[in-house]
């Protein structure tokens, strides 16, 4: 037990030493990082390889780092940028730079460029072309593009099990006494014409400027409440043709007997 104690304080002293000598080198080194662009923090852990990380001043807020000499897989540093605080988290075996960028073989990684704008990168590739997730600093969030327009822009498919849209208004006023449904003559006239429905944007119009859901849930349903009136009228001719008919046809027995009394008469 005693010598397990002594080698658990051998090792804390170590590392206490090790942070220490990391922290002088980062002090002394912090003008000439921003002189030469470089600072080097070095520690040795003994019987292992020299630990190296470089840190690279570019002047725009942001951080390099090479720790591919490191002794440990797995790597959690942090660091502070020109007043700003800024957390990186990484997790990987393997790490590369490029254009002041710590670009990852696993995991994720998170930029800051300027100041303003956030990028998570999951991709191997040194580009920012195919950066996942793009946060702007208009607080618009791209994912699989990084031009986002929208508070939310996805360049791909959304895998949900419930969407929830808030809309100002829905589309009862369809069934409002003074609502001025449109006649079916004038519906068939207007379809051969524009090939679409009345208030329902073209194929070729979607294609272009894509789809607003809340607006489009809207219009569906007042279509389908119109369809639901156009139904209800149907019903009602038809109920009338079927009186009608119905009148007829006792017409026609009154008809027929009369004309049998009259042939039997004679």
């Amino acid at each position: 037990m005693k010598k397990i104690n002594k080698t658990l304080v051998s090792i804390l002293v170590l590392v206490s030493m090790m942070s220490a000598n990391a922290q002088t080198i980062a002090s002394t080194q912090q003008q000439n990082a921003r002189a030469t662009g470089y600072a080097i923090v070095a520690a040795r852990n003994p019987g292992k390889s020299l630990s190296i990380m470089m840190i690279k001043w570019d002047g725009i807020n942001t951080l390099e780092y090479n720790a591919n000499k490191q002794i440990n897989s797995l790597w959690h540093p942090q660091a502070a940028v020109k007043g700003n605080y800024f957390d990186q988290t990484f997790e990987a075996n393997s790490f590369s730079v490029y254009s002041s960028v710590v670009i990852s073989e696993a995991e994720f990684d998170k930029y800051k460029s300027t100041g303003t704008d956030w990028w998570i990168v999951c991709s191997p590739l040194p580009s920012f072309s195919n950066s996942s997730v793009n946060i702007l600093a208009n607080g618009n969030v791209g994912i699989g593009t990084t031009n986002p327009t929208e508070k939310l822009t996805v360049a791909g498919s959304i895998n949900s099990r419930e969407v929830k849209v808030t809309v100002g208004a829905g589309a009862d006023f369809v069934f409002e006494n003074d609502y001025n449904l449109q006649s079916l003559d004038f519906l068939d006239k207007f379809i051969k014409e524009n090939k679409h429905l009345p208030e329902i944007a073209s194929a070729e119009e979607m294609r272009k400027e894509g789809i607003n859901l809340s607006e489009m849930n809207i219009k569906l349903l007042q279509k389908i409440e119109e369809l639901t009136l156009y139904v209800i009228e149907q019903d009602k001719d038809i109920k009338d043709l079927k009186s009608q008919n119905e009148v007829f046809r006792g017409l026609i027995e009154k008809m027929s007997k009369l004309e049998m009394t009259v042939l039997n008469s004679k």
